[in-house]
């Protein structure tokens, strides 16, 4: 049969009858990749941050949601269905947002997702379980959790705490008891609540490579500057979930 010929009525039912519909809302299913460039060891232990991809070059297809750093490790990248927040740090230690068609990553990961599973959340989450708590949500949406995944939530979030790269990554200073000279001191912050969206990647046993040793999660928090309204986005060394935050996973 020749798909061109079906007309009518009966078309729709023709077309699920040979699988045309099946197929179909499969492309809209995340087929499980994800976009990586860089790795951890390599920018922060290596000391390789040179400028690895354009945001531009990644922005022009949509639903792309990512966490990422700049080249030389000046600030911090969060990609939001292809909408790129990017945050530097001022030469006396505030924020300030860039122009992401201008902008390299030295380390990005993340995947394009066009469909997901939506939870609100039906309690609140501390920081210590935030992982776990992660790995469970996806593991009831029907996610291989053996795998890497991205996820994404909004709403409310508690006890947070973050930081926006100045040329050094705090936490590998830390795990390295080195103390970073003071043009390299990170923008840091904490908030008893503060309301914004996280993008997200889980992955189990990718420590050096997509995380921080301790953690199964990268995660990246978008919130509103109180001052100016501008969006800027920070890594996040720790969080918590209130009741009712959307919670999404990939399809």
């Amino acid at each position: 049969m020749r798909i061109n010929m079906l007309r009518g009525p009966g078309c729709a039912l023709a077309l699920a009858s040979i699988g045309i519909v099946a197929v179909s809302a499969a492309e809209n299913r995340w087929d499980g990749t994800l976009l990586t460039y860089g790795s951890m060891h390599e920018v922060m232990g290596e000391h390789r941050s040179e400028g690895r991809v354009q945001l531009a070059a990644l922005t022009s297809k949509p639903h792309l949601y990512a966490v990422a750093a700049p080249a030389g490790l000046k600030g911090e990248i969060t990609l939001f269905d292809s909408d790129a927040t990017v945050t530097d740090v001022t030469v006396d230690n505030q924020l300030m947002a860039l122009d992401a068609n201008e902008t390299e990553a030295t380390l990005l990961v993340g995947a394009y997702v066009s469909s997901w599973h939506e939870r609100h959340l039906a309690h609140d989450t501390l920081p210590a379980d935030f992982d776990q708590t992660v790995r469970d949500e996806a593991s009831k949406a029907g996610l291989e959790v053996a795998k890497p995944f991205v996820f994404t939530a909004e709403g409310e979030f508690k006890d947070v705490r973050v930081h926006v790269l100045n040329g050094a990554c705090p936490m590998h200073a830390r795990m390295q008891g080195v103390e970073l000279p003071r043009e390299q001191a990170p923008f840091e912050s904490e908030f008893a609540s503060v309301r914004g969206k996280l993008v997200g990647v889980f992955a189990e046993n990718a420590v050096g490579e997509l995380t921080h040793p301790g953690s199964s999660t990268h995660v990246h928090l978008i919130y509103q500057d109180p001052a100016s309204g501008e969006p800027l986005t920070g890594h996040v060394e720790q969080i918590g979930l209130s009741k009712g935050v959307v919670f999404k996973v990939p399809k």
